[in-house]
């Protein structure tokens, strides 16, 4: 999959919704954020990685590899790009 930067645009107890520039919006699933157990904190609109504390916040810029399209549904999915998702591209 193809490496892009975007926005996150939500935040949900499911995963983040990311929007590229060109305007195209997918999910980034929470099963996909495999390096830490994320709990979804409604007040502040943020996923928190329990043992990390790393933050998912609304607006914050990130990096993101196309992982699954569905044509039928319309639906792209993402999942975090990091230093091991590129290489195995």
């Amino acid at each position: 999959g193809e490496t892009f930067e975007g926005i996150i645009s939500s935040v949900t107890n499911f995963g983040l919704f990311v929007e590229l520039p060109n305007t195209i919006e997918g999910l980034v699933h929470i099963t996909s954020l495999y390096d830490d157990y994320y709990v979804y904190d409604d007040r502040y609109m943020t996923l928190v990685g329990e043992r990390s504390g790393k933050k998912f916040t609304l607006g914050e810029k990130i990096e993101v590899l196309v992982s699954n399209v569905n044509l039928d549904s319309r639906e792209i999915f993402f999942e975090i790009s990091t230093p091991e998702t590129e290489e195995e591209s």
